[in-house]
């Protein structure tokens, strides 16, 4: 991926778009909505199949920490362990602003949800983003967040079909090719 392109998959709820604008792991790690420009052009990219059609780019820090929170939640969610209590907090603030808004509850060791208000702006396109990280993990697709299995890929997909594997084709197709260049190079393979 070069600096101008984005993650985006386009089939994916707008909480899991998000996420994967930090992409990759460690020092490898791209952020794509690195400023207010590219938090900007990510919004005028997603604004037509999500909605969110508030100008962003003026909040960038607010977007970068909501993406990281939800980020580090569907990590958990994942990986199958209880998130730090502060980043449920966290998107709980976010949900708040929302025009109506769920409470994540992750107290009882399984993500529970409640809903709870008005807003509009920026505030409430945060919010609505933070819903729906909240309804993805506690709804019925909870149990369907995954981590693309690509080589190199990083991406969050919701498996809508038990065999998927990967976030796009493209990395079905990587992984193919990675398989197959093992079989052939590796002594004694076969």
């Amino acid at each position: 991926m070069t600096d101008a392109e984005f993650p985006i998959l386009g089939t994916e709820p707008l909480a899991v778009e998000l996420a994967n604008t930090l992409y990759g792991t460690g020092e490898a790690r791209i952020d794509f909505l690195a400023d207010a420009r590219r938090v900007g052009e990510w919004f005028a990219l997603v604004s037509g199949r999500h909605g969110a059609t508030v100008p962003m780019g003026p909040h960038a820090g607010r977007v970068r920490l909501l993406r990281d929170c939800v980020h580090a939640l569907l990590s958990a969610a994942v990986e199958g362990r209880a998130p730090d209590a502060a980043l449920v907090e966290r998107v709980n603030g976010f949900t708040a602003a929302a025009p109506t808004y769920l409470r994540l509850d992750w107290s009882r060791g399984a993500p529970a949800s409640r809903r709870a208000g008005t807003v509009t702006g920026a505030a409430a396109v945060l919010g609505s983003i933070a819903t729906c990280c909240v309804e993805l993990l506690t709804g019925p697709q909870a149990g369907r967040v995954r981590r693309c299995q690509g080589p190199g890929c990083s991406l969050f997909f919701v498996q809508h079909h038990s065999r998927r594997r990967w976030c796009h084709p493209s990395c079905g197709h990587r992984d193919r090719q990675a398989r197959y260049y093992r079989r052939q190079h590796t002594p004694g393979a076969f």
